[in-house]
């Protein structure tokens, strides 16, 4: 994955969170239109002031889809991936701290850098625990 292809999922209208969705169903090489539909609820902050970042809730909720039935698993997983988050998003965890004065939209300084870098850790999360981030089910 690189810049590009956040770049053109961006073009076509996507949010930060409907593009991590995507960024993993491309390399699942899967098609899940409600899937990406559903993460745009998680758009900016859901669009709540105080709400956190649609890169976060995202990956939080891609982490589940990958051990659904292995709740210690999954919540090990999904620590790791705010722990990385939380020291990567220095200035805080809601889309409104992260955007800052571009906010209710994205900050082209910051949000796709982070947007790249929580997609890597979310790759090498699932590595770790010996999952192929590849092989997603989405029966």
């Amino acid at each position: 994955m690189d810049d590009i292809e956040i770049l053109k999922l961006k073009s076509k209208g996507y949010c930060c969170s409907q593009i991590m969705v995507q960024l993993v169903l491309d390399m699942a090489d899967l098609e899940n239109r409600q899937l990406v539909d559903f993460s745009r609820g998680l758009c900016m902050g859901s669009k709540l002031e105080t709400g956190s970042c649609g890169i976060l809730t995202a990956g939080l909720c891609l982490l589940a889809m990958y051990a659904p039935q292995d709740p210690d698993l999954r919540a090990s997983m999904q620590d790791d991936f705010r722990a990385f988050f939380t020291a990567a998003a220095s200035q805080g965890i809601q889309c409104r701290q992260i955007a800052g004065d571009h906010y209710p939209n994205l900050n082209p300084e910051t949000c796709p850098t982070l947007l790249s870098q929580a997609h890597g850790a979310l790759m090498n999360i699932l590595t770790e625990h010996e999952m192929d981030p590849a092989d997603l089910d989405d029966e």
